[in-house]
C-alpha cells in the first residue's frame, strides 16, 4: 500500500469466483457494520464495487436490494429501512482532488447517522484518511475477483471477526 495507507491495518483478502459471491461476503461484512462506518472502495471500473454495495444492502434487510445501482452519475444515492442507512457515492466523474463541499457532496459524507460507502475514494482530496475500512477489488478472472481489506487499528478486529 502507498505512504498515504499506512494508517490502515492490512486484515485479509477474499477470492471471489462471480458476483454472487462478492455479494454473500458483503452480507456478512453487512453483519458487524456500525452507524457511522466509512467504507472505501477501489479498483478498476467494473470490479464489482457497486455489486459490493448491493450485498452490504442485502445484509442490513433493506427492501431496496433492486435498486442499487452504481452512483456514477447522481454521484449519490441512499438505501433505507435496513438495520442501517446506506448512503453510497462515486467520485468517478470527479477531477482529483475533489472538493467534496463543492459537488454537495460534504454533508453525505459527514452525516454519521448510516454506513458511507465511497467508490473512487481516492479522488477525494481527503484521500483514505477518513475511513474506517478499505476494500480493494482487485481482477483474478473474467467474474473472479480478490477483495483485500484494510481497516484502521481501532476497528481491525471487528472486521477481521466478519471475514473469517
Amino acid at each position: 500500500m502507498s505512504t498515504a495507507d499506512e494508517t490502515f491495518t492490512l486484515l485479509g483478502s477474499i477470492r471471489t469466483a462471480s458476483v454472487d459471491e462478492t455479494e454473500v461476503v458483503a452480507a456478512k461484512l453487512a453483519r458487524v457494520l456500525r452507524m457511522g462506518d466509512r467504507v472505501a472502495l477501489a479498483g478498476d471500473l467494473g470490479g464489482g464495487k457497486t455489486a459490493f454495495v448491493r450485498g452490504v444492502v442485502r445484509g442490513l434487510g433493506s427492501p431496496h436490494v433492486r435498486d442499487v445501482a452504481s452512483p456514477t452519475f447522481a454521484l449519490h444515492h441512499r438505501y433505507p429501512d435496513g438495520r442501517l442507512l446506506v448512503d453510497h457515492c462515486d467520485l468517478y466523474r470527479l477531477t482529483p482532488p475533489a472538493d467534496l463541499a463543492a459537488e454537495g457532496l460534504d454533508l453525505v459524507v459527514r452525516d454519521p447517522a448510516g454506513v458511507l460507502f465511497v467508490e473512487w475514494a481516492e479522488r477525494a482530496a481527503e484521500g483514505f484518511r477518513d475511513f474506517d475500512l478499505r476494500i480493494d477489488f482487485i481482477y483474478a478472472g473474467e467474474d473472479a475477483r480478490l477483495l483485500r481489506f484494510s481497516a484502521r487499528p481501532a476497528v481491525a478486529d471487528r472486521f477481521r471477526g466478519a471475514l473469517s
